[in-house]
């Protein structure tokens, strides 16, 4: 999942400003596949585990000290629309825990932040840490 320019992009209790993508990507982190003598492709496969990174990009007008800290845990929550008008508005909720921040100046001499979460399951494993719902 790409959004771009999401609205009102929160972590926790705090509002991260600027937020021009953010990205969530899921793959497979062990994986079971099996063969049949029946012929040559697979026959079974499974994904037991299942990792959900994701990559939060924010513009920065001016120097910060603020941002998340590596190793904090809460839901990152934002708005998600396919067009301007705001139809189809969708509220994106990651339970995760920052992995790393980085910073770097761009082209044009602003500061960009990146972010780097993990999904984490809210029961401890089985439900998806990301949850997509209509937003009002």
């Amino acid at each position: 999942m790409l959004v771009l320019s999401p609205r009102s992009v929160e972590f926790g209790s705090e509002t991260w400003p600027g937020v021009s993508a953010v990205a969530i990507d899921r793959r497979v982190t062990r994986s079971l596949v099996e063969w049949s003598d029946e012929g040559p492709h697979a026959a079974f496969a499974d994904a037991p585990e299942v990792e959900v990174r994701v990559r939060v990009t924010q513009q920065l007008e001016e120097a910060s000290a603020d941002g998340p800290m590596a190793g904090a845990s809460g839901s990152l929550s934002f708005v998600s629309a396919p067009g301007r008008s705001g139809a189809r508005r969708r509220r994106v909720r990651v339970a995760c825990v920052v992995m790393g921040v980085t910073h770097e100046v761009s082209e044009r001499r602003a500061g960009v932040r990146t972010i780097e979460l993990v999904g984490v399951s809210p029961d401890g494993g089985a439900a998806d840490p990301v949850s997509v719902e209509t937003a009002d």
